[in-house]
């Protein structure tokens, strides 16, 4: 079959595919329609690609797919549950996307040998991000770079983690919690992401609809959380004159 050079993805997934680095071997866990994999085979980032995923429906759909853009040869259908039929030292890059925060941390920690094997991690939560970046901190995993992108109204957050401990933190030009930092994560905040402004913008508008009504509450609870609430929109404000600051 003559291959067809021509492939739609979403912006998320074309966020997620634009932090691979070109790579021998690349393998997408949790696969879906194989998209990610069909986009960068036929972009020549990845030599060869292993689309994996635990559920039969998704890996049939899968495989229609890369037979029509003719690319059995370059993209090998595998089902797995997590990273578990991965061979040893068989991925350069491992992408795992579209999952709760908690799931993907799972099959990090139950995978750990393969990911440890890996050079590079492109990970895109669909929640829990605090807990994420913590969870990754606590694997010892650097998380190097991020990408953020806004899609159906829906924010998403892209990770490129490397396999290394970071020799300096970088520079902080503004000190943020570790709290906010693991909440909205430091790499944005750092290169002033228009989409996080964006998206801290919301947060701002829908704390601030929270606190007008916890103002109203004159329960012991409610006037604690209100205060915390307060010390965090503080917070937030300082993050949104920063993210808005122009660079130079």
């Amino acid at each position: 079959m003559q291959k067809d050079s021509r492939i739609a993805i979403s912006k998320r997934l074309m966020m997620n595919c634009a932090m691979v680095p070109k790579c021998r071997t690349f393998a997408d866990i949790g696969c879906d329609h194989a998209y990610s994999s069909i986009y960068l085979a036929i972009s020549g980032v990845a030599g060869k690609c292993i689309a994996m995923d635990v559920v039969e429906g998704p890996l049939a759909r899968a495989k229609e797919n890369i037979a029509k853009y003719g690319l059995e040869d370059k993209i090998e259908v595998r089902q797995s549950d997590g990273l578990s039929q991965l061979a040893e030292k068989e991925a350069e890059v491992i992408m795992i996307s579209g999952m709760g925060g908690p799931l993907m941390l799972d099959i990090l920690k139950c995978g750990i040998h393969r990911v440890r094997e890996a050079k590079v991690l492109i990970l895109q939560p669909q929640s829990e991000l605090e807990l994420f970046r913590k969870g990754l901190k606590e694997l010892s995993l650097s998380l190097s770079d991020e990408d953020m992108c806004c899609e159906d109204g829906k924010y998403y957050t892209a990770m490129y983690v490397e396999n290394r401990v970071k020799q300096e933190e970088a520079k902080q030009e503004i000190k943020v919690s570790q709290q906010i930092a693991a909440k909205y994560g430091l790499c944005l905040i750092e290169k002033r992401h228009p989409i996080l402004a964006e998206y801290i913008d919301r947060e701002i508008e829908k704390k601030k609809q929270i606190e007008e009504k916890l103002s109203e509450q004159q329960t012991a609870r409610g006037i604690e959380r209100l205060l915390a609430l307060r010390t965090e929109l503080a917070e937030l404000a300082k993050l949104q004159r920063f993210l808005k600051t122009v660079n130079g």
